[in-house]
């Protein structure tokens, strides 16, 4: 899902899915209890509790959407959340992983963004990384 170009990550259908229809159905739920719960505390409680859970569902499924790498044009794309980062695969110093996320470092040694190791395609990313010559410790 969610393909940017040839050589990219992207996230599993099963737990996208699961976690949209978690939503959908928080969002459903938290609804039909206002309306037919017509001022009861215990109701509204409820649906309070329900739009706290898909406020949750929502967050993982930005996160989800977000979460990223791709190669494209000899530059590596790292995106999650609100943070991208542009790097040449020339600029970068080398990789190193840590439960399963691959931290990616700049030629003087700064970490320069971190690859989700767990995404589909990762695979296809870190071969076109050892064929560019770039250090995995």
């Amino acid at each position: 899902m969610f393909r940017k170009g040839e050589i990219s990550t992207e996230t599993d259908k099963k737990p996208f899915i699961f976690t949209l229809a978690a939503l959908a159905g928080c969002l459903v739920s938290g609804i039909l209890i206002l309306v037919f719960a017509k001022g009861d505390a215990l109701g509204i409680f409820a649906s309070v509790l329900l739009f706290i859970v898909a406020a949750s569902a929502a967050a993982v499924l930005f996160a989800m959407v977000t979460d990223r790498a791709y190669i494209e044009d000899g530059t590596l794309h790292m995106s999650y959340m609100f943070k991208r980062v542009r790097m040449p695969l020339t600029g970068i110093g080398k990789v190193t992983c840590k439960d399963q996320v691959y931290y990616v470092f700049d030629k003087k040694g700064a970490v320069a963004g971190t690859i989700n190791g767990k995404l589909t395609g990762i695979d296809k990313i870190l071969f076109a990384l050892d064929r560019s010559g770039i250090l995995f410790v």
